[in-house]
C-alpha cells in the first residue's frame, strides 16, 4: 500500500449511504473557507480512530487503526490490522512509511508545491494551498447533528493527478473530517470513517512517532542509509512532538463525534 492510497483511506462513505449531495454556489467559497480557517486555527492536536474499505473489482480489503494530528503538518496513521503496526507518518514535506513484518522503514521527500497539501485532506488549515492546486467546491447534505457541508477536490489537471475526486464530509463544530471518499479511477475507490474525537489533549509522544527495533532497514530516497543498531531507534528523531492540552480534550464516541 503505497502513502498515498493510505491517505487516500482516511475516511469515507459509499454511495449507498451518503445523503445527496447539493452544491453550492462558488460565491461562497470565500465565505466558507474564512470560517474553516477560523474553525481550524483552534485545533491543535487530534487524536482519533479509523476504519477503512479499499474497494476495486476484485475484493474489498477492510482495515483499521488511530491518527493523529498535529500542527503544523505532523500527521500519522497506525494500522490495528490487517498489518499490525503497518504505520505512515508525514512531517512537512518528509514521509516514513514503516512495515514491521519486514523490518523497513522508507523515508522520501515531497514536491514542496502546493499539492502535497492534499496530503493532509483537510486536517490542516492551509486552505490556499488547497485551492492553488485543485478545482474545489463545496456542498450541503442533510447529515444532522454531525455535519451539513462537505468539500469537493478535483486536480486541476486530470492527466497528472493521482485521484479524480476527494471527498471530505466536515463536521460542523469545527470542520474536521468525518468522512472521506477517493475516486482513484473506475475500479477503485477507499472509504474511510473517522471515530472517537480528541482534540488538544496531552499526547503521548510515542503517538507521534515511529518506533523502530533492532535490523531495521531505513531506505531513505531508494537508498539503504542505515540498519537500526542495538537499542532500535524513534524517527523522526529531529522532532519529538508534545503537545500541551489547551483545555480538556474534546471526546466523541461515534462517527463525526
Amino acid at each position: 500500500m503505497t502513502w498515498a492510497f493510505a491517505l487516500a483511506a482516511l475516511a469515507a462513505i459509499s454511495a449507498s449511504d451518503v445523503p445527496v449531495a447539493a452544491p453550492v454556489p462558488d460565491a461562497s467559497l470565500d465565505a466558507f473557507f474564512a470560517d474553516f480557517a477560523k474553525k481550524r486555527d483552534a485545533v491543535h492536536s487530534l487524536d482519533a480512530r479509523f476504519t477503512q474499505k479499499n474497494i476495486s473489482p476484485e475484493e474489498v480489503v477492510d482495515s483499521s487503526g488511530s491518527i493523529v494530528y498535529v500542527k503544523p503538518q505532523h500527521i500519522v496513521f497506525r494500522y490495528d490490522k490487517p498489518d499490525a503496526g503497518t504505520t505512515y507518518l508525514m512531517h512537512g514535506h518528509r514521509v516514513y512509511e514503516y512495515e514491521p513484518d519486514i523490518k523497513q522503514l522508507q523515508v522520501y521527500d515531497l514536491e514542496k508545491n502546493a499539492k502535497t497539501a492534499i496530503f493532509f485532506l483537510g486536517f490542516d488549515d492551509d486552505t490556499k494551498a488547497l485551492r492553488d492546486a485543485y478545482d474545489v467546491s463545496l456542498f450541503e447534505m442533510n447529515k444532522k447533528p454531525v455535519g451539513s457541508r462537505g468539500i469537493s477536490l478535483r486536480p486541476k489537471n486530470a492527466q497528472e493527478g493521482n485521484f479524480r475526486e476527494v471527498k471530505l464530509y466536515l463536521r460542523d463544530a469545527d470542520y474536521l473530517p468525518y468522512r472521506i471518499h477517493i475516486l482513484n479511477d473506475d475500479d477503485s475507490e477507499v472509504e474511510i470513517t473517522i471515530t472517537d474525537f480528541a482534540i488538544n489533549g496531552k499526547l503521548d509522544p510515542s503517538k507521534t512517532q515511529i518506533r523502530l527495533p533492532e535490523g531495521t532497514k531505513i531506505i531513505e530516497n531508494d537508498q539503504v542509509v542505515e540498519t537500526v543498531g542495538p537499542g532500535g531507534k524513534t524517527v523522526p528523531e529531529e522532532h519529538t512532538v508534545v503537545v500541551e492540552p489547551l483545555s480538556e480534550p474534546k471526546q466523541g464516541a461515534g462517527a463525526g463525534r
